[in-house]
């Protein structure tokens, strides 16, 4: 896949076929067999790229990726035929003297990828065949692509072949420049990217390293520069990376990066306040997730109202069958027979499903109150026009609120234990209001308890400003599940995961130790009561503790929010040699995220392991926004803040397939989310804006058939599926990881992020959007430094 830089005109010829036991998809067959064509393929680019639609033989499309590769889209293409012979491929231009006489392919190379599914969930397969020419097109003039000898077997009789006409038009959008399609805030750095992938042909060409910015409202530049090779037939992308860098622009405004024989970028704008917009959208969905309340104006978005609510009361909650019988129950009077209900309201669907699950809930209030604790000012009421906007309280503690009442739900009023989860026996297919049976409640776990308990003492400190009697009622009921953890033995038992009984399908969220969540627990206790008792409980469990500072916070990693909770509380009386090892892990996890950062040819804070790539790691790029902000309020080092402003680029464009991870934001966004709350796709209608993606996944678990087509797509001839390369140079034979993201549903590790995402993606959002927020940290930051001082 990774070549060197060739001084060569690529033409991609891409034919478009559906693969499985089916007849063969034509890319021009009968609309209302498309169910999903996602934004990968050319025919859903926006107006105004550098794509058009062809009626020429089998072309249907044109796509002009730079003044030397074009992309032409075939319903059928024989693909044997199409690679035998290069010089097959010939192209004329009358007014170029360098044409005139014609020129033919100097190689010739191949792609495929799944871009989307049809009504029967058959994929639609996109092959692509590389045409290497060498010289460019000029701009303005019209060429004709002589490909008859090559493509004659799939040629339709009734209507011979004939010359396909291409040119170039520089002042088109192309994709192989990248940019952050929302902008960037001025005085951080800003780099937009050159290049693209051309198959097994190799990178694309970069003739000229010079870019140009563009003002939108004057067509004047503003700034020019030189890209810089920074990662030369990169195993990411494809690409050879050039970097283009113009951190020095600063000036407010609409803008475009030109470059010579690519074209113009997206636009982008510089601003203070850019990212505004997507921390109201994505903090919004938590209203769009609520269970219980009809989601209705003012305060729901347009066409995504849910005016019948949520789950009917009466089916809220049974208790499955496995409850009675699980070893925490033993001791509960509660009656949990097949007659029982338990009644459950409020909290938030965590994602694809109605599920509710207090392992994945439980981060959602660890990202809220550490976002507070950072610049509590840049959250207040009002922010997100909700239906209690306007109470004196912050907008995002309004929605704890409502997740609250959920949450003690969840709690056996007769022992304190927690049941894990109440969903559906299976996966959720219809409207919330017409779940025809009761959901039902889950066994108690010790990771549910722990959890439940940390987040109820979190809970009470940030609501006793406003509710001091809620903030009682919430640390009474943490301090009934601390209890229960320390009169009950750990189920599953540490070193085992649950599983989930034999007829149930829903998310178990499993975790392989709870300490790390008994760590949280004491540490939010003692932080919010200044008691010894949980103080010496954190520092004997932290003791024991084997702690991965890479790990972040999620369900199955509480760690960090542990130690985060211990070194703020306020009484002092830390043990030095854990509040060292706490500090010393936050920044480490920070110091973490720079080094793959800088490592990455994207500057993505992920995993240098190109086989680990998925479930959000490189597009969900603003999981790091927190950790590298706590560092800096650690230790006053701009790096981490520097770091935390670049953190977004990933997520919102900067990336090899120049799509915006967030829907209804950029250029470029994807149409499919996994969501039950958004008609995306449906009728042609977009999906609610600020979802954001899991992006590129490098190997999808074989659950379904639509994720083994997807997996299929990518594998060379004779290699297996399951097969990772040991090195470097084996996955220069695989297809581009950060390429390997098919816009549809029915694909959860590319599609379908959970309230856990929104919370970590809007929050950091909410950090970053106005400026000040150096000095908003600086000064939480200097008021800590007094606490401590007396």
């Amino acid at each position: 896949m990774n070549r060197r830089l060739q001084s060569v005109t690529i033409l991609i010829l891409t034919g478009l076929l559906a693969i499985g036991p089916t007849a063969r998809s034509s890319l021009a067959g009968p609309t209302e067999r498309v169910l999903e064509r996602g934004i990968t393929s050319p025919f859903t680019a926006p107006s105004g790229r550098q794509v058009r639609p062809l009626a020429v033989g089998q072309a249907r499309y044109l796509e002009t990726r730079s003044a030397r590769a074009l992309t032409l889209g075939f319903e059928t293409l024989d693909l044997p035929d199409a690679i035998r012979d290069p010089a097959a491929y010939r192209l004329v231009g009358d007014e170029d003297p360098i044409y005139r006489e014609g020129l033919s392919a100097t190689r010739v190379g191949t792609d495929r990828q799944v871009i989307g599914f049809d009504t029967a969930k058959q994929p639609l397969l996109e092959t692509r065949l590389h045409l290497l020419f060498p010289a460019r097109l000029r701009p303005g003039l019209v060429y004709r692509l002589d490909a008859c000898a090559a493509l004659e077997p799939a040629a339709d009789a009734r209507a011979p072949c004939r010359a396909i006409p291409v040119g170039y038009e520089p002042e088109r959008v192309t994709g192989s420049i990248q940019v952050d399609q929302i902008g960037y805030v001025p005085g951080s750095a800003k780099v937009a990217y050159l290049g693209n992938w051309l198959g097994s042909a190799g990178p694309l060409p970069l003739d000229d390293p010079a870019f140009e910015v563009i003002e939108i409202d004057t067509g004047q530049p503003v700034f020019s520069g030189q890209a810089r090779l920074s990662a030369p037939a990169d195993l990411w992308s494809g690409h050879d990376v050039h970097e283009a860098d113009f951190s020095a622009l600063d000036r407010p405004g609409r803008y475009r990066l030109r470059v010579a024989g690519l074209g113009l970028s997206d636009p982008f704008v510089i601003d203070t306040k850019i990212y505004d917009a997507p921390y109201r959208a994505v903090m919004r969905l938590f209203y769009h997730s609520r269970n219980s309340t009809p989601v209705i104006g003012p305060w729901a978005e347009s066409g995504y109202e849910r005016p019948l609510g949520g789950v009917p009361p009466a089916m809220d909650a049974a208790f499955h069958a496995a409850v009675a019988s699980s070893p925490l129950s033993a001791d509960s009077d509660t009656d949990t027979g097949p007659t029982a209900r338990h009644p459950i309201r409020r909290g938030w669907f965590d994602a694809g499903d109605y599920g509710q699950y207090v392992p994945n809930a439980a981060p959602v209030w660890y990202l809220i109150g550490a976002a507070l604790d950072l610049a509590p000012e840049r959250f207040g009421d009002g922010d997100l026009n909700i239906p209690e906007s306007g109470n004196g309280i912050p907008d995002v503690l309004d929605e704890l609120e409502w997740g609250l009442d959920w949450l003690l739900g969840m709690q056996d009023p007769a022992d304190g234990g927690v049941w894990f989860r109440v969903a559906s026996r299976t996966w959720d297919d219809g409207p919330s209001h017409a779940i025809p049976v009761p959901r039902l409640l889950s066994e108690k776990t010790t990771h549910a308890t722990a959890a439940f308990a940390a987040v109820c003492a979190l809970h009470a400190r940030l609501i006793h400003p406003y509710r001091p009697e809620r903030a009682a009622m919430a640390l009474s009921a943490a301090r009934r599940a601390w209890n229960f953890l320390l009169t009950h033995p750990d189920w599953p038992a540490e070193g085992q995961r649950y599983k989930n009984p034999i007829d149930v399908r829903a998310g178990d969220y499993a975790d392989i130790s709870a300490q790390d969540n008994r760590l949280w627990a004491a540490a939010e206790l003692y932080r919010t009561t200044g008691e010894p008792s949980y103080r010496v409980a954190f520092e004997e469990i932290l003791s024991k503790l084997e702690i991965d500072p890479t790990a972040g916070v999620s369900f199955k990693d509480f760690a960090l929010a542990g130690l985060w909770s211990y070194l703020l509380a306020d009484d002092g009386e830390q043990d030095a040699r854990w509040a060292a090892e706490a500090h010393a892990k936050l920044v480490a996890a920070a110091d973490w995220r720079v080094r793959k950062a800088t490592e990455h040819p994207f500057r993505a804070p992920t995993h240098q392991a190109i086989g680990l790539a998925g479930w959000g790691s490189f597009a969900v790029s603003t999981r790091a926004t927190l950790p590298l902000l706590q560092a800096y309020r650690l230790t006053g080092q701009t790096r981490y803040l520097d770091w935390a402003w670049q953190s977004p680029h990933p997520q919102l464009g900067a990336n090899p397939q120049s799509i915006c991870y967030l829907t209804g934001f950029g250029a470029r966004s994807p149409r499919y989310p996994l969501s039950r709350l958004t008609k995306g796709g449906l009728s042609g209608a977009e999906p609610l804006a600020g979802i954001p993606l899991l992006g590129p996944h490098f190997h999808l678990p074989a659950l379904w058939r639509e994720m083994t087509e997807v997996n299929l797509a990518y594998v060379p001839a004779g290699r297996l599926t399951s097969d990772l390369p040991g090195d470097a140079e084996g996955f220069r034979a695989l297809y581009p990881v950060l390429r390997r993201y098919t816009d549809a549903r029915g694909l959860p590790p590319m599609s379908e992020p959970t309230i856990a995402d929104y919370a970590q993606v809007g929050m950091a959002y909410g950090l970053l959007r106005r400026d000040g927020l150096r000095e908003e940290i600086d000064a939480m930051r200097q008021s800590r430094s007094s606490i401590e001082s007396r």
